[in-house]
């Protein structure tokens, strides 16, 4: 249990730092340098949120096999998302503001695209999950959960 809370808080710590690469992003938004070094730091807390939600689980050597394809679909999804991300923001930037028709077409759009990454996200956690006995189980539950809370609301910030 003791491990759960230290991997809890140390996932905990590691995704409030983005409210400091947000306000940097921000004040350097213009410039494509400072999107790229915005990339690179949500990049890294990426890897750092997911190496602290698999030391959390405690995988054995078996199990071990089944978080890559878990972790693929984890960090394909990030991809996707934040390209969507991108392209919102460029319809945003230009001149001319979509019709309130058009935003629905465009949200629609992107909420189609994102089910079908979560359900490749789930299609790829379900070997993992179906491997972890009750505990660790309990565990993903509250890691992934935790994992998905700081990834989106971190997005916004």
């Amino acid at each position: 249990m003791k491990k759960l809370v230290l991997a809890s808080l140390v996932i905990a710590a590691l995704a409030g730092s983005p409210l400091a690469i947000s306000a940097y992003a921000a004040a350097d938004d213009s410039s494509a340098e400072g999107h790229h070094h915005w990339m690179e730091e949500r990049a890294a807390l990426l890897d750092a949120r997911l190496a602290g939600f698999k030391a959390g689980l405690k995988l054995n050597a078996d199990q071990e096999k089944s978080w890559t394809p878990f972790e693929t679909a984890v960090r394909d999804a990030a991809k996707a998302r934040a390209e969507r991300f991108r392209e919102m923001r460029k319809q945003q930037d230009a001149d001319e503001q979509p019709s309130p028709i058009d935003r629905m077409r465009m949200r629609s759009d992107r909420l189609a695209k994102g089910s079908v990454d979560l359900k490749a996200l789930a299609d790829a956690a379900t070997p993992l999950y179906v491997s972890l006995d009750d505990g660790q189980k309990r565990d993903f539950g509250l890691l992934f959960r935790e994992f998905l809370h700081h990834g989106r609301h971190h997005d916004r910030d």
